[in-house]
């Protein structure tokens, strides 16, 4: 079951529509989340859900970064933080490798 937020104190819902005047959100009562949809989508108006427990800039800034005017820079960027993750645990294996050789 989920709740239409017409409106909030810091004024996001209006904030997202004048974003895009098809956002909306929701309150998820099964996942205790806010969600954000887009009623110009077709089949389904889900974007995504927000990770915070209340509506404030960290919404209207999370639905910036994840327009799909975005999706290119998103993209270059989990790229780059893959990348980053893995010569993280290649330098965490070799040093484990390391440890065994001398070690023995």
């Amino acid at each position: 079951m989920s709740i239409k937020i017409i409106t909030d104190s810091l004024f996001i819902c209006e904030r997202l529509r004048e974003i895009d005047k098809n956002y909306f959100i929701v309150f998820n009562e099964i996942r205790n989340k806010f969600e954000v949809h887009n009623s110009a989508q077709n089949l389904d108006t889900y974007c995504l859900t927000l990770p915070y427990d209340f509506l404030d800039e960290r919404c209207i800034d999370l639905v910036l970064k994840t327009r799909i005017e975005n999706k290119d820079k998103l993209i270059k960027l989990m790229d780059l933080e893959n990348e980053k993750l893995e010569k993280k645990e290649l330098k965490n294996i070799l040093n484990g490798i390391r440890e065994v050789v001398y070690d023995s």
